[in-house]
């Protein structure tokens, strides 16, 4: 093994690795909001549909208030919301890593030097890219108000 093909293995590894990292952290993020606005929409249901009474009575808003009080510790639909919005967030962060991904397997599946060296480099471009883009203010829109 000669030094070029184990910096091309090693930088596809470690940028994989945070693309992958970067990739479950924003699916966790898009399954919590979307399980907790579920937990919002249905609390808002429930409060408007024990708010409508035909005609006050003692019985039916206590069997409103059992209902509302009585949930399944695991609903089917917090279930559905968490894996949509994980699938979801996954989405998002392979359509935000596409290039990192994409030349960390030309870095690292490439047989020839010249491809690893276009992989590395390639790589590097698209790191550099991502934390000036990410990390600094530069591209942001100034004119809020406007």
């Amino acid at each position: 093994m000669n030094i070029l093909n184990i910096a091309s293995k090693s930088s596809a590894l470690l940028a994989t690795g945070a693309s992958l990292y970067d990739i479950h952290k924003l699916g966790v993020r898009e399954a919590n909001i979307k399980r907790e606005k579920n937990y919002a929409d249905d609390f808002i249901a429930d409060q408007i549909g024990s708010s409508k009474l035909n005609y006050p009575s003692e019985k039916h808003n206590a069997m409103k208030k059992w209902l509302m009080n009585f949930k399944y510790p695991l609903q089917v639909s917090e279930i559905w919301n968490t894996a949509t919005g994980y699938l979801k967030g996954v989405a998002k962060g392979i359509g935000y890593n596409i290039a990192t991904l994409g030349f960390s397997a030309l870095a690292f599946f490439a047989k020839k030097d010249g491809t690893r060296k276009a992989g590395i480099i390639g790589l590097g471009l698209s790191v550099a890219w991502d934390f000036i883009k990410n990390s600094t203010n530069i591209f942001e829109r100034k004119d809020y108000l406007k």
